[in-house]
């Protein structure tokens, strides 16, 4: 029944979707929609987080290792080190809680420069993800010119969730800590829209000129993982399925336990 609802609410809609839904005490999984790799916009931030995350447990940096705020690093749009001044110290968690609570854009070059775009796809690769990747910086102009992305897998992000929740994603510690960190998410305009602020989510947003994301877990009586990406559509329609597919899961998870 859950999956004729998704198909319903998005049918209508032009451009590319994928929803993909586990409820985590059953097991019931489903995939609905016309496709299943997208660009990423910020859903990369995600992945630049767990090799960071992952060099940290491995030692090669502290996260209280202190990076210096250049004029150069700052790039546009979202997040807040675009307007502080030059000289400023941040730690390496500093920048990863700003990457991730506001999708702080110059953070997540900073760390990715730190940690390697080559070290974030090999991780990716080694966890046996095929299609997600992080190809390029944050408004590298040059790189966007020749088309190069970063891209997204749905069904990869909803396996990334339900080894994080398990503990199973990196290590033990690495999961947990990307459960914390992305329980803070502030940008909460899709998957908890509805919801009351008593529901914990740990999610990861990421938007972009006609591309939406929302994908994480939400911790429910009966949990359940969500992950939802749009490219190529009219954004408030698009976001407004999304709202009305996370409330569709809500009230399935219940029905089903």
């Amino acid at each position: 029944m859950l999956n004729e609802q998704i198909r319903d609410r998005i049918f209508n809609i032009t451009g590319q979707v994928g929803i993909f839904y586990k409820d985590l005490n059953s097991g019931f999984s489903c995939f609905e929609g016309n496709a299943d790799v997208f660009t990423a916009a910020g859903i990369s931030k995600l992945f630049l987080l767990m090799e960071v995350l992952r060099q940290i447990d491995d030692g090669k940096f502290s996260k209280d290792d202190v990076y210096i705020l250049k004029n150069e690093d700052k790039v546009p749009s979202l997040g807040a080190l675009a307007s502080l001044h030059e000289g400023i110290e941040l730690t390496i968690e500093d920048l990863y809680r700003l990457m991730i609570t506001v999708g702080d854009n110059t953070a997540f070059n900073i760390l990715a420069a730190l940690a390697g775009i080559e070290n974030i796809n090999q991780t990716l690769s080694h966890l046996g993800y095929l299609h997600s990747r992080v190809n390029r910086f944050l408004f590298d102009q040059e790189g966007i010119a020749k088309g190069i992305e970063n891209y997204c897998s749905v069904q990869e992000l909803g396996d990334m969730f339900e080894r994080m929740q398990s503990g199973q994603l990196i290590s033990s510690r690495v999961s947990r800590e990307l459960i914390e960190l992305l329980k803070q998410q502030q940008r909460n305009y899709i998957i908890p829209y509805h919801f009351s602020d008593l529901i914990g989510i740990a999610h990861q947003v990421g938007e972009d000129e006609g591309v939406r994301h929302d994908a994480g877990i939400v911790f429910s009586k009966y949990p359940f993982i969500l992950c939802m990406s749009a490219n190529q559509v009219e954004v408030r329609k698009v976001e407004s399925a999304m709202r009305d597919i996370a409330m569709l899961c809500l009230k399935y998870s219940i029905q089903i336990n």
